[in-house]
């Protein structure tokens, strides 16, 4: 589980149970839940925790995906077949 940090401006969350949201690194988590801040570092998005270090006087709230089991247990699509020679544009 990865944490991500959100850029929270004031002082109403923008994390609302279930619905979207976009980190600091610009990931959208489809479905976030607010946490409290993780105890290790090695827990945190390195790009998020990057952001941080780089902004740290910037407001920030910690969030995981929710979806994400749901996500993972989708069907992964297989890549297209290739062309075979007397398909392909020459």
């Amino acid at each position: 589980m990865s944490v991500h940090f959100i850029h929270e401006l004031g002082q109403e969350s923008l994390i609302k149970p279930y619905a979207p949201v976009g980190a600091v690194c610009g990931v959208e988590l489809r479905e976030a839940h607010e946490i409290m801040a993780p105890e290790a570092e090695a827990d945190v998005c390195p790009e998020c925790l990057s952001w941080s270090r780089r902004n740290r006087y910037q407001g920030r709230r910690c969030a995981v995906e929710m979806s994400a089991a749901a996500a993972a247990s989708r069907p992964v699509r297989a890549p297209a077949e290739p062309k075979i020679s007397s398909e392909t544009d020459a």
